[in-house]
Formats: C-alpha cells, sequence, structure tokens
C-alpha cells in the first residue's frame, strides 16, 4: 500500500515539541502539551554515551506521546542512522526528523532503507514521513534537488545552531536577520517548488528560539511573522511554547472572517457577470478569490486539527 497523496495546504503539523526519548518525566507530560507532533529525540538532546539506550524505549514511549493525537516523530543520528531505523521504523512512528541533509543520495539511500523495513514488518510501504533539517552549506546549495529527493518529504527546515557553525557565525540576536535570510529565503522557494512545507522562524531579528526564559507573547509574536512569511509550523523546545506557535501558525481569527465575507461577495458578483466587488472600501478581484480559498481551506484544517487532539485528550483523560 502507497502513502496517502500529501497535500501541503491541508497537512496541519504547525508545532513539533522536541522530547529526549531518554527522559521518563518529559516523555509522560508531552501528550498534554497540545502539540501537533512530538520529536522523539534521539540526536542533540541525548548524550553520546546514551544513544543506545534511548534507542530501545522508542517504542515504549510512542503510545504514551501520541495519547493526545499528536503525530510521532523521531529525530536520528545520521552517524547511527542504520541502528536508530532498525529501532524506530515500527507502527506508531508517523514521521522521521533527518538532519544534516546534504545529498539527494543520502536521503534516496534513507528511503531505500525505511522501504525495506517497512516491507519486512508489514507497515505500508511508504508512509513514514520525513522531515528534512539543513544544517550546513554544502546541504544550503543544493536543497532544490533534495526537496525532491523522495515522496516521503512532507516538510524541511534549518537548523540555524549548526549551521552557524559550518559557516563560522559569530551568533548576536540583533545580526538573525542578515546571517540567515539567504538559508531561510531558498528554503521557502525550494519547499514551495518542491510542494512541501517550509517550517521554521525564519530570519528575524531579536528572536531566540533557544531562551527557555522567552514568553509566550514573544513566541506568537516570532511564529506570526515567520506565518506570514509562508512558513507553515515550527518545532519547540520547551512546552510553554506551544500554545503560542499554535496560534502563530494558524489563519487569524479576523482574516478568516474577511476572508469568509469576501469569498460570499464575490461569489455574489460572479453570478451578476461581474468580476471585482468592493468590500469595506477595497477592491477584490479573481487574484483575490485564489488567495481567499487558499485561507479557508487552511482554516478548515486547522480547526480539523484541533478537533482531532481535542478529541483524543478528552478520551485519555486530559484537558486542552
Amino acid at each position: 500500500m502507497e502513502a496517502e497523496k500529501f497535500d501541503r495546504k491541508t497537512f496541519v503539523r504547525r508545532t513539533k515539541l522536541y522530547v529526549p526519548a531518554n527522559r521518563d518525566k518529559f516523555v509522560a507530560k508531552a501528550w498534554t502539551r497540545g502539540a501537533d507532533c512530538i520529536i522523539l529525540d534521539l540526536e542533540d538532546a541525548v548524550a553520546p554515551g546514551d544513544k543506545a539506550s534511548a534507542r530501545r524505549m522508542v517504542k515504549d514511549d510512542i503510545p504514551i506521546v501520541r495519547k493526545g493525537g499528536a503525530d510521532v516523530q523521531v529525530r536520528i543520528n545520521r552517524e547511527f542512522e542504520e541502528e536508530d531505523l532498525d529501532a524506530v521504523v515500527i507502527p506508531g512512528v508517523t514521521s522521521l526528523m533527518i538532519p544534516k541533509c546534504e545529498t539527494v543520495a543520502d536521503i534516496q539511500r534513507l528511503d531505500g532503507l525505511v522501504a525495506r523495513l517497512e516491507k519486512e514488518r508489514g507497515l505500508s510501504v511508504g508512509r513514514i514521513q520525513f522531515d528534512l533539517i539543513f544544517e550546513t552549506a554544502r546541504g544550503i546549495l543544493r536543497m532544490e534537488d533534495i526537496a525532491e529527493a523522495s515522496p516521503r518529504i512532507v516538510s524541511m527546515t534549518t537548523g540555524q545552531a549548526d549551521l552557524s557553525v559550518d559557516l563560522g557565525f559569530t551568533r548576536y540576536p540583533e545580526l538573525n536577520f542578515d546571517q540567515y535570510f539567504y538559508p531561510e529565503t531558498k528554503l521557502l522557494y525550494a519547499a514551495r517548488a518542491a510542494g512541501v512545507q517550509a517550517h521554521g522562524m525564519g530570519a528575524q531579528n531579536n528572536a531566540d528560539y533557544v531562551s527557555v526564559s522567552a514568553g509566550k507573547e514573544a513566541m506568537l509574536k516570532a511564529c506570526r511573522y515567520a506565518y506570514r512569511m509562508g512558513f507553515m509550523g515550527t518545532s519547540v523546545i520547551h512546552p510553554a511554547w506551544v500554545e503560542a506557535a499554535n496560534e502563530g501558525f494558524s489563519p487569524p481569527a479576523d482574516e478568516v472572517a474577511l476572508a469568509r465575507r469576501v469569498k460570499e461577495a464575490l461569489d455574489q458578483a460572479y453570478a451578476r457577470g461581474e468580476g471585482s466587488v468592493s468590500v469595506d472600501g477595497k477592491m477584490y478581484d479573481v487574484a483575490n478569490m485564489k488567495f481567499v480559498n487558499y485561507l479557508l481551506i487552511r482554516a478548515e484544517a486547522v480547526e480539523r486539527r484541533n478537533a482531532e487532539k481535542a478529541a483524543a485528550l478528552a478520551a485519555a483523560g486530559g484537558t486542552v
């Protein structure tokens, strides 16, 4: 059985919450946080000496973290990719986060390894998705081709921390925009061209994504900026940021309400044989209708995802 066709517009994964796979206390509460996706991390959040034991814990973590309706993703280690894949290509895993993406051949090789394991284990071949992280100059320069390397790919992002090391950046919050404008803008275009989602916060000055002291308002502002630039979700390291990120990457209620009014007015105008209409003193035509339709489709998809998670939380005895 092949994977279901991916639709960038209706796919909702606004928030991906990192949870170390070997930290029981974080795993136990992850399902209550409201994230669209839980990332069971085997890479940076796990000490080198704990990689093997963390890998073995994934199968027991899955039924816990998915209770709230979140997708389950695993971030693998590239240096231990075969061992990690052998442990995590199992029922309940929705997707794999692939760090340090640099070549088409690497992604296609990983695709083949996952397909073999899916087939051997009676899983639907092609169902497990890939989220790509670009963390080196080599990967950034090849991004357009890599984005189309596998039909498993549903989203892509940059890893600004590792990218800064590779490029020799001295990191200052006031230089974030200047340092990351090129890779983040390239990511947006490469993702769009490949029909997948661009994730991340983009290039923003004075936005600190690793400071756990950052408040919800600061996170909401950063996520709303990224949403308006075309990004469709992000990963977060702190559960307190999930609510703000979910809101930031959702179509704002006032814009959705206006879109509905514009659509109704344009539908009526088309019925009269007119190609444009005025709403609140502004003119709208066919070009505007394309965006209105997109916005309403996205809003409905977000509403469905929220309802799915709310139902799962209620069934598991949690709260929204």
